[in-house]
């Protein structure tokens, strides 16, 4: 098959083929075409105009993205902030757009003003067990009618609804806003209220002045400047005696390891120089003057004998002096042993008086200093829970400024939504758009032509063209005859 040949399709296979078929099927491409765009044209200016209100909304960073946990303690509560903007703004267009919203609209505007051509007592069959009520049939169209969107990379949500009257379609877009930001100030206002504030804080106002009444009362019971000072004299005090009280059981120690010597070893090398310097310390005049003369006696004897013999009369004379001045010191040394245990019990005996007192003494300081611990422990948990207590009034005080002030902003109908641009009555329709249906109609109508040119024309059965001859007889054309009418 050449190139003058019909494709499969059926379609010409060079210009004047296509021309020969616009110029033979020309009535009907202009019947097709004329009535398709009378047809559109007709439609579009018969059809009721749709108008479109438009309001913009500003979704703003405000309380409502602020939390706090419910828990509230001495210390406050922890602060959470949301700052996803994406989530912040789907989810006031859900709220938007929800079935309450739409259903308080419909019902404070009433159906009747909305959409004035339902009838109260008609009721439509969605299915075979359940009908529309007007109010429910009202409600589905009005979903359908409104369109709720975020402005991308903007914190903007475009509310828009279509209406044949465009008084109607703006009355219901700031209708929708004014339930919407009631509602948002619903959904977002905190569980507690300025009233459970106000009780708290009168009960922890209570609970301080009694604290603060017990503290005063126990200062006042306990009359000193400073519990420190008192703490660091006793601690002083305490210290001095202990060492004194040592200083007394070492010397009681010392006496009684001498009252030991005295009555137990005297008979000892040892024990008799021992005693010697105890007597010493009793009588040394006494003591010394007979031990001088014993010594000089001992030489003599020595000086004697190394020149005479033992039966020498004056070796017998020194050596009976010798033995008077024994017994002399033994006589001296009794006397003064007597005394020195005397004096020593007595020593002791004051000294054993001296540490019960001194016992005493650290006794009181330790209990006076117990005391002083206890009372500054109790002072410190006084002011501990005095302390604790005004936290607590002052922060409830402050949950109470804010759970007024929220109370306030809720009343003022003051949240994070602000209304850029509200809802005026349209000027002209958004449908129909004549310009634009005819403009299809045209194009449609134009198609519609064509198609039907071509159509018929692939669908005849007569050998019109050479090319078809050939094709359907299967034999090549000779000559043609020009068809005259």
């Amino acid at each position: 098959m050449n190139s003058d040949t019909y494709t499969g399709t059926g379609s010409p296979g060079n210009l004047r083929d296509f021309l020969n078929i616009l110029f033979k099927h020309k009535s009907k491409i202009i019947i097709i075409f004329l009535t398709t765009v009378l047809t559109v044209t007709v439609v579009t200016f018969l059809m009721s105009p749709i108008y479109q209100a438009s309001s913009q909304l500003l979704v703003k960073f405000g309380r409502e993205n602020v939390y706090s946990p419910a828990n509230i303690t001495a210390t406050g509560s922890q602060v959470l902030f949301d700052l996803s903007k994406e989530d912040r703004i789907n989810s006031e267009v859900e709220i938007l757009k929800g079935r309450n919203l739409i259903k308080k609209v419909v019902s404070d505007l009433g159906v009747k003003k909305i959409y004035p051509d339902f009838e109260e007592k008609t009721s439509i069959s969605v299915s075979s067990s359940k009908k529309l009520s007007p109010f429910e049939k009202a409600v589905l169209i009005f979903q359908k009618r409104l369109s709720v969107e975020g402005v991308k990379k903007s914190d903007i949500i475009n509310v828009t609804f279509q209406h044949k009257d465009p008084v109607i379609a703006a009355q219901v877009v700031n209708k929708l806003i004014d339930v919407f930001l009631e509602h948002h100030i619903k959904v977002y206002k905190q569980a507690q209220n300025y009233d459970f504030f106000d009780d708290q804080v009168k009960l922890l106002e209570k609970k301080l002045k009694d604290s603060e009444d017990e503290l005063e009362t126990f200062r006042n019971q306990h009359t000193f400047t400073s519990l420190q000072e008192q703490k660091n004299l006793l601690l002083k005090q305490i210290s001095d005696i202990e060492v004194e009280l040592s200083k007394t059981r070492s010397e009681i120690s010392e006496n009684m390891v001498k009252i030991q010597v005295l009555n137990g070893h005297l008979s000892e090398p040892l024990a008799e120089s021992k005693l010697g310097r105890e007597t010493d310390d009793l009588n040394p005049d006494a003591i010394s003057a007979i031990r001088s003369r014993l010594s000089e006696l001992k030489l003599r004897e020595q000086e004697l004998l190394s020149k005479y013999d033992g039966q020498y009369q004056l070796v017998v004379n020194v050596r009976k002096e010798i033995e008077k001045a024994k017994q002399l010191l033994s006589q001296e040394e009794r006397t003064y042993y007597e005394k020195a245990i005397t004096s020593i019990s007595d020593t002791l005996k004051a000294l054993k008086g001296k540490e019960d007192n001194q016992k005493q003494h650290l006794a009181q300081y330790q209990q006076e200093l117990n005391r002083i611990t206890s009372v500054e422990m109790r002072l410190n948990e006084l002011e501990r829970q005095f302390k604790m207590d005004e936290d607590n009034y002052q922060l409830y005080v402050k949950k109470m400024e804010e759970a007024r002030i929220s109370d306030a902003m809720d009343t003022q109908k003051i949240a994070n939504i602000s209304i850029t641009e509200p809802a005026l009555p349209p000027i002209k329709p958004v449908k129909p758009n004549k310009l634009r249906n005819v403009i299809l109609a045209i194009i449609l109508g134009g198609t519609a032509g064509l198609g039907a040119a071509f159509f018929s024309e692939y669908t005849s059965q007569g050998l019109i063209t050479p090319e078809r001859a050939e094709r359907q007889l299967g034999l090549p054309v000779i000559a043609t005859v020009p068809y005259k009418r």
